[in-house]
């Protein structure tokens, strides 16, 4: 069941959460199948010229870095909401409360965190 907003409170927050939901669920469906078919198959087959561990360079690039940003965290936003209203859905009372949506929310928070961090640190930003 979906949760109910009151009157009087701001849908906003729960604007945002549908949206990373949607967006991520999008990304899941479509961006990482593709990703995995080039990088991970048709890449090692030879069918297609992909980054290799001694060709790191493009990670430079800050299109890379923010295609990387969203191709990893968005769809945690998806998991960690679908995993909420799996649990809503199972009727466990605790998956409606803040300190649930702390756990599950700040997790997909944290790994996006801990995304640009690993992409800040990698390799440095150039434009060329």
């Amino acid at each position: 069941m979906a949760e109910q907003v009151r009157p009087g409170r701001t849908a906003l927050a729960h604007l945002l959460w549908w949206f990373l939901f949607a967006q991520g669920g999008v990304l899941a469906a479509v961006l990482l199948p593709v990703h995995i078919l080039f990088q991970g198959i048709l890449g090692p087959l030879g069918v297609v010229k992909v980054v290799t561990p001694d060709n790191t360079a493009i990670l430079g690039n800050p299109i890379v870095k923010l295609y990387l940003l969203v191709l990893i965290a968005v769809p945690f936003f998806h998991f960690a909401h679908r995993l909420r209203y799996l649990l809503v859905d199972f009727g466990v009372p605790a998956a409606r409360s803040v300190p649930a949506q702390v756990v599950f929310y700040g997790g997909a928070i944290l790994v996006t965190l801990v995304t640009i961090y690993v992409l800040l640190t990698t390799a440095p930003i150039s434009f060329g």
